[in-house]
């Protein structure tokens, strides 16, 4: 099946006129947790999103894998997989609203449905994201703001919150800020250093994370704007 959809994603490009597709982001990420007992938990994910435009309408299309590579104790996520697919309107020359759909196997198997903007200008970038569950018997409510300011050269400053409620599972709450680097045109690396806290099955007290990443934008430079659903984080 994930074969089947990386094909599709690579492909698909060809399938539509040249002047409708916007690019590809390739986001490859290395990231360490430590709860409070300290257990560690080391993972690795990539994702990878395609995205078209039909005038001020698009649509982008979502692929993320995702693998332990040394975990302990009751906290790992022995193997990640999920996709999600965006609906996308562009109302000015920097802001885009979408509508997005999500599956993945974390937590149990998470069916996702969200409203998410991004707003762009010459050196800041902020995405946004409110979701909720399509099953009422297993609770996911989501809400995430992630936000990158240049400094006006290669450096650039992140910041990060999300918040997850999991309905009578408890919930849990995350905080990060970064630095990213420009590495020419359309790379960049990045590293990011985050705290967690959570109750009951979401992983009860606190805990630290530290992300490790590059980013690959493979596009005529409109994939700035590509939304960034990572869920893993």
């Amino acid at each position: 099946m994930l074969k089947t959809i990386t094909l599709a994603l690579a492909l698909l490009p060809g399938a539509v006129a040249a002047q409708s597709f916007e690019g590809t982001v390739v986001d490859l990420q290395f990231q360490r947790y430590e709860d409070g007992s300290g257990a560690e938990t080391n993972s690795i994910e990539g994702n990878l999103d395609a995205s078209w435009q039909f005038g001020a309408l698009g649509v982008q299309a979502g692929l993320a894998l995702g693998k332990d590579v040394n975990d302990s104790g009751d906290i790992s996520i022995d193997h990640y997989h999920g996709f999600a697919l965006h609906l996308t309107a562009d109302v000015s020359g920097n802001l885009r609203f979408g509508a997005m759909v999500a599956a993945d196997n974390a937590f149990d198997r998470v069916y996702l449905y969200a409203a998410e903007a991004i707003y762009t200008n010459d050196a800041l970038r902020v995405e946004g994201r409110l979701g909720d569950s399509f099953n009422n018997a297993r609770p996911f409510t989501l809400f995430e703001v992630d936000s990158t300011l240049s400094t006006g050269g290669p450096l650039s400053l992140r910041l990060g919150t999300k918040f997850t409620d999991f309905g009578t599972g408890g919930n849990a709450s995350q905080m990060t800020i970064g630095a990213g680097f420009t590495l020419g045109s359309g790379t960049n690396i990045y590293a990011d250093y985050g705290r967690h806290s959570g109750t009951a099955g979401a992983g009860d007290g606190n805990g630290s994370l530290i992300n490790l990443g590059v980013r690959f934008n493979l596009g005529a430079g409109g994939t700035d704007k590509a939304f960034s659903y990572q869920p893993l984080n």
